[in-house]
Parts: C-alpha cells; sequence; structure tokens
C-alpha cells in the first residue's frame, strides 16, 4: 500500500437545497438506496456526498455511442481487491462479484519468531532432502491457533477481524476467489526483528528460502487450499514498506524466493500451473523495466501499483517496456490501486473507479489482466499517517458509495469476456460493451461531466436488433439500483446518463 498521505479525506462537503446535507454525517453511516429513492429520503443519516456529488438539474445533451460487431479483445479476467484487517467475509465479495484477493503474507504474520534453535537451520539443501525437517507444528499453530486469536495480529489495530489463516484460505476456495499471497522478509512496521533484511549469508538465504517454501508447501502439498500465485514482497522500491535493501539486492531475493516457490510445485505438484509476480513496486517506478531486462526468468507477471485518477499512463508505459524486453506475453497485474485516503464516499472519485475498470478492459497497451482495488476493507490501526485507511466496507458490514460503484462496473466486465469497441461522440462519456457466456450484451458507460447529462442513442445493431433488457445506475440518488428496462428497437436504445453517474445496460 502506499505510504503517504494522511488516509483522511479533507474534501468538504456541499450542502444541497433545503438543507438536506446541511449536517455532516458520519462517513460510516450509510444506507442501502433504493431504486427510486429521493435525495431527502436516501440520505437522511447515509452516505456522506463529497462536493460536487448533487448539482443543479441542466437539460441533458444528445450523445450517440456507436458498438463494433468485431470483437476487440477480452475484459480485465481477474477483479478484485486488497484485503483488509477489520472484517473478512466471502459474501461481501460474492456480492461485489471480485474473483481474487490478495492477501499481505510473509514472516511478520506466520513466522513472527524463529522456530528453530539454531539462526540458518534447516539449511535449503536439507530441506529439499527431507521436508520433514521443517517445524510444521509451528506452521500449524501459526496458521491456525494466531495471537490475539487474528490473523491480521501483527498489524496492531484495535480493531480487528478474528478468525485464522485457515479460514481465510478455504473460505476464499470454496467461494472460487482466486487468491494472491505477498511473501515477504520484513512488513510495514520492520517486523519480524530476527527476519534478514536483506538477506546476504548462506544462514540468510537459508531462512528466506525455508519460509517461502514453509508458506507454499503448507497451504499446497500439507494442506490443499490451491493457492497458485506468490507476489515477491510488497513495494520493495518503497523503504517504508519493509524492504532493506539495493534494488540489486532485491533480484537476487527474488531469484530466491522463485526458486523456493518453483521447488515446491515442480517437485510435488508436478504440471500445476503457478505464477510469480513482481517487482510489485509503486506508481512511476521503473524498477519494472530492470527487472523485466535483468530477472526476467524470475516472475512470469508484471505486478505494478498505481493510485493516479487515471491508470492509463502509466500502465501503457510499463506495457511498452514490455513489449520492448520482448516480454508483451507477461500478464500485467495492478495490484494496488483506488485510493488510501477516504474517497470512497466521493461519488465523483467512484465513477472514475468505473472509468479505471473500464480502461484496464481495453486491448493492447491499456490492456490489465488483473487488479485489486485498496482496499476491501479498512485498515485499523497504525502509526502516524500509516493509520486507518477506508476500505470498501466497514467492520461492521456498511458499505461506501465506492462499493456500489465497483459493483456495477464488475457486473459489466469481471471474466475476459469478449470487448467491443464502442464510440461515443462526447469525451465526458467513456463506454464499452462485453458479452457474457450466456450471449447476454452489455452496455457499460460513464459521464464524468459534473453538471451535463446526455440522453444517448446507442446502436447495437451490430451485436442485437431487439428485446428488452435492464439498466442500473450509479450516483449520488442510486447506489446501482435498476432504473428501467430499456427496450431495442432496430439495434438502437435511448437513456439517459446524468452527470458524475455510471449506467450498465444488460441485454
Amino acid at each position: 500500500m502506499k505510504r503517504t498521505g494522511t488516509g483522511t479525506n479533507n474534501t468538504s462537503h456541499q450542502t444541497a437545497q433545503g438543507g438536506i446535507l446541511g449536517k455532516k454525517m458520519s462517513r460510516r453511516d450509510v444506507l442501502y438506496l433504493g431504486a427510486t429513492a429521493g435525495i431527502a429520503g436516501a440520505l437522511s443519516g447515509g452516505i456522506v456526498l463529497s462536493e460536487g456529488a448533487i448539482n443543479p438539474a441542466h437539460a441533458a445533451s444528445s450523445a450517440t455511442i456507436s458498438v463494433s460487431g468485431t470483437q476487440w479483445g477480452v475484459s480485465t479476467a481477474y477483479i478484485g481487491a486488497t484485503e483488509g484487517n477489520v472484517r473478512f467475509n466471502t459474501a461481501d465479495m460474492s456480492d461485489l462479484g471480485i474473483n481474487t484477493y490478495r492477501i499481505y503474507g510473509g514472516m511478520s504474520r506466520w513466522e513472527w519468531q524463529d522456530p528453530y534453535s539454531t539462526y540458518g537451520t534447516p539449511t535449503i539443501d536439507q530441506i529439499k532432502a527431507n521436508p520433514s525437517v521443517i517445524n510444521w507444528t509451528w506452521w500449524d499453530n501459526a496458521m491456525t491457533n494466531p495471537p490475539n486469536g487474528s490473523d491480521y495480529w501483527w498489524s496492531n489495530g484495535p480493531t480487528l477481524w478474528q478468525g485464522n489463516a485457515r479460514t481465510i484460505f478455504a473460505n476464499l476456495q470454496s467461494a472460487g476467489i482466486r487468491p494472491v499471497v505477498t511473501v515477504r522478509n520484513r512488513d510495514n512496521n520492520g517486523n519480524p526483528a530476527w527476519a534478514p533484511n536483506p538477506p546476504v549469508t548462506a544462514n540468510d538465504w537459508n531462512v528466506w528460502w525455508g519460509h517461502v517454501f514453509s508458506t507454499v508447501y503448507w497451504l499446497n502439498v500439507r494442506n490443499n487450499y490451491n493457492v497458485n500465485d506468490f507476489e515477491i514482497h510488497n513495494e520493495p522500491n518503497n523503504s517504508s514498506q519493509g524492504w532493506g535493501g539495493t534494488e540489486s539486492q532485491y533480484f537476487t531475493f527474488a531469484q530466491y524466493t522463485h526458486d523456493a516457490v518453483a521447488y515446491v510445485f515442480n517437485t510435488y505438484l508436478p504440471g500445476r500451473t503457478y505464477h510469480v509476480y513482481a517487482p510489485v513496486t509503486t506508481g512511476g517506478s521503473s524498477w519494472p523495466n530492470d527487472a523485466l531486462q535483468q530477472i526476467p526468468t524470475y516472475f512470469d507477471s508484471v505486478d505494478v501499483h498505481d493510485y493516479s485518477g487515471s491508470i492509463s499512463s502509466y500502465v501503457q508505459q510499463v506495457h511498452g517496456w514490455m513489449d520492448s524486453t520482448g516480454h508483451s506475453s507477461y500478464p500485467l497485474w495492478l495490484s494496488e490501486w483506488g485510493t488510501y485516503r477516504g474517497k470512497y464516499n466521493s461519488i465523483s472519485f467512484d465513477v472514475s473507479l468505473v472509468s479505471n475498470l473500464i480502461s484496464g478492459s481495453k486491448p493492447g497497451d491499456s490492456y490489465v489482466t488483473g487488479s485489486h482495488v485498496f482496499s476491501m476493507y479498512d485498515w485499523s490501526g497504525g502509526s502516524g499517517h500509516l493509520q486507518s485507511f477506508q476500505g470498501l466496507v466497514a467492520a461492521d458490514g456498511t458499505r461506501t458509495s465506492g462499493y456500489y460503484a465497483m459493483r456495477l462496473g464488475i457486473r459489466g466486465l469481471q471474466g475476459a469476456r469478449p470487448t467491443y469497441q464502442s464510440t461515443t461522440s462526447n469525451s465526458n462519456l467513456q463506454a464499452i460493451t462485453t458479452k457474457d457466456s450466456a450471449g447476454h450484451v452489455y452496455l457499460l458507460v460513464t459521464n464524468s461531466s459534473v453538471k451535463t447529462a446526455y440522453t444517448v442513442d446507442a446502436d447495437l445493431s451490430a451485436l442485437i436488433s431487439s428485446g428488452t433488457g435492464t439498466m442500473w445506475q450509479f450516483d449520488s440518488t442510486h447506489m446501482d439500483v435498476a432504473v428501467g428496462s430499456p427496450a431495442l428497437s432496430n439495434g438502437h436504445v435511448t437513456f439517459t446518463v446524468p452527470g458524475t453517474s455510471a449506467v450498465l445496460l444488460k441485454f
């Protein structure tokens, strides 16, 4: 996660006419909004809407969307979220529609003290010769009976979800949600102090290789949680995230990490596909280019973070590096994006989330194979500017407006669906069309204009000519609710996209 900023949304709040929003409400006092709820009823103690979320009515302008009948590409295959420490409930995830979940694993979480009497034992060769030399009693206990009853104990938060790693991985597996696990020697709090940082000596490498081996083996051989995706650290170019070495030392770290992951799969799970992600760096970093040039065989998935308002610029730059180094076939994952600044009840920001989902589903140098918005749940605790991050969902299950924006976008894009270029006549509108495995056609549109609504004539005749569908809407008064049943006439459909909104049509 990014380690700058206050983690607090300082955006001012606008008062609607009649004083409906004159009183600033708790950012967590979110109501489930009905399909036809008026603003007075919907927000009586509900979502805090940031400045610009509610605007005077203006006459709608006209616009067109022309949808191609030729497949353009496929949508993002995996749209998911990074974990938070206050809650874990796969029912939330299934409702949101995510199919991947990112977990901060590592030594501070599961090997917070040395389980062996002598530092540097067992050696790599000893582990390869006989995996029973691993202290599996320690690992079983750490994953089943974590300190203070929470697998998030290491994050030092005052409000922590109560449960263990076994529950997390078992429930994700049952829900069909793909876990992506970070492995790191030290975390953002600099823990555990006993872990080599960076590893340098033979004993240091014994410790690190053994930790990675134990993690992967415990999840997939000793147990069968089907965890096949592993990230090499978290933001190693950002020292506040725990990595204490140089870029060059990280590349050596990546070599040992990949070797340990590969050894488990190749030895005990031959033929099973696994993925190693690197360099998991902050937005704008050039480490991905360096890694692609210097250590391309130590990972097979390019992994970056980007908290920009628009993800397209950096994603395009990283694709350029992938192309120039001959690794354009590698999948590109955006494993942190969105915000850590408490903006998930800002309607304009929430609409931009959907626009970024559309961008990541465009073909070519805009394409994102998988993404994890930061974060699914709140983060409780920390110190200084590193505390109390707002996620999409609070500890008590209360959902932000951003949750509903994401849910609408995910419904239209999830799962590598065929996409069709959708050309808009106005630059305030972004659109993309997809088709699911059952043949249903989805048109997803965002409007970034604050005050202008658009009456849109969408031409889908190249894909479908007739039928009645469903239209969902997200804006300041509609939290991803069905607002109508649009009908196609000769492949055309007319609908209105309010200012600062997103709509999804399904036929």
